[in-house]
């Protein structure tokens, strides 16, 4: 199964924090195991309730929380969840970039999405 854009989101913070999933686990009062899935995809839906002990452990942003709980109803593309943790880009530009629609076989840039979305956010000022 592919890594979901929510278990890309967990791993990268997870990971920023240095721990391991048994760690996280243990600090959040999780089975591991069910940690790995989430992150593997294998697990697509999460509690409120878990998801938010998840993230106060791994002491998620605003921004992070808001992306979770965007992704909590919402499939994500995870290369989008990880080109958005590298930037400036704000969990709404995370939301816009994320709805949009693609023409076309080719897999999408997802420099140009981000590029798209400033450009929308311009273009309403």
């Amino acid at each position: 199964m592919a890594q979901s854009g929510l278990g890309m989101l967990l791993r990268k913070l997870r990971e920023a924090r240095d721990l391991s999933s048994r760690e996280l686990g243990q600090l959040a009062d999780v089975d591991h195991t069910y940690i790995y899935r989430l992150e593997t995809g294998e697990k697509q839906s999460p509690s409120s309730e878990l998801m938010e002990r998840l993230l106060r452990v791994l002491k998620a942003k605003p921004r992070e929380v808001e992306m979770a709980q965007f992704m909590m109803s919402n499939e994500v593309n995870p290369d989008w969840v990880e080109h958005v943790l590298g930037t400036d880009l704000t969990a709404e530009m995370f939301e816009m970039g994320a709805t949009m629609r693609h023409r076309g076989a080719g897999r999408p840039d997802m420099e140009a999405i981000a590029a798209r979305v400033r450009k929308a956010l311009e273009d309403d000022e």
